[in-house]
């Protein structure tokens, strides 16, 4: 594995770059591509961005959506796992692009990333998720079991479970589920670096660690302002990550050189 690639960030289209990465190393494959929302993508005009604009349309989209499915499978272990995050656009594709690349027996979870965020409208229900479909290339992947908290409306009847209470009130401590409900980052947020579809550090954190183990090598070939990387960091992963946008490169290498900010 060479030791100047781990543990760094990579300016370049992940399309050229993945063959020079670490083959067969990487134990979870995270990618939040573009999701075909048809728009350039920024912070009001400023700081990083980038262009999710489709000339060709939803076949242009879905040729680039392939080769990076393609460029980043052969950088798994033979029982990694990828992780594509999409939405309503364009995620109904990535899965039957993933059962194409690794067969439909190589699905794990879809996980639903819930939020609540402003805005609506009078002609349907708000699309408040994301979906992160998880495929694996062998059957003996990593998954460490997490424990969500299950809030409680009452303590009495219980006699053979633990309870345990917070400012929310009484709860147990049970299996997680396959809906997340995290919020998104709002701009008056400390973690909010200015990035645009920024994700939230404990999205990428509880990904990781359900996915990895310590000292595993976590890859984002779209890695945006870092959040990915930033969290394998900080859950002793080794990390790499790539992008196309230099802003975004220079902004997650400074978050990375200051990981407890």
């Amino acid at each position: 594995m060479p030791r100047s690639v781990i543990n760094s960030i990579v300016h370049g289209d992940a399309l050229a770059i993945a063959s020079s990465l670490p083959q067969g190393r990487v134990a979870l494959l995270y990618l939040d591509p573009p999701f075909f929302s048809g728009r350039r993508r920024s912070n009001r005009g400023k700081g990083p961005a980038y262009d999710d604009r489709w000339p060709g349309g939803l076949a242009e989209y879905l040729r680039f959506l392939r080769s990076l499915l393609e460029a980043g499978h052969p950088l798994l272990t033979p029982d990694g796992v990828i992780a594509l995050h999409l939405d309503w656009r364009a995620t109904h594709h990535g899965r039957l692009e993933l059962e194409r690349l690794l067969g439909p027996g190589g699905f794990v979870n879809e996980i639903i990333w819930s939020y609540r965020t402003g805005g609506g409208s009078k002609r349907m229900l708000a699309r408040k998720h994301d979906s992160i479909h998880v495929f694996a290339a062998g059957k003996n992947y990593t998954f460490n079991r997490q424990t969500e908290k299950s809030y409680l409306a009452h303590r009495y009847g219980f006699t053979n479970i633990q309870i345990h209470e917070d400012e929310k009130g009484p709860y147990t401590l049970s299996a997680m589920r396959d809906v997340w409900e995290i919020p998104a980052l709002r701009g008056n947020q400390r973690e909010y670096v200015g990035y645009p579809t920024q994700k939230p550090l404990q999205l990428l954190e509880r990904l990781i660690g359900c996915f990895s183990n310590e000292g595993d090598l976590v890859a984002d070939l779209c890695c945006g302002s870092g959040t990915t990387l930033l969290a394998a960091s900080r859950l002793k992963r080794h990390w790499v990550g790539v992008d196309s946008s230099a802003e975004a490169v220079s902004l997650a290498r400074r978050r990375l050189s200051q990981p407890n900010q």
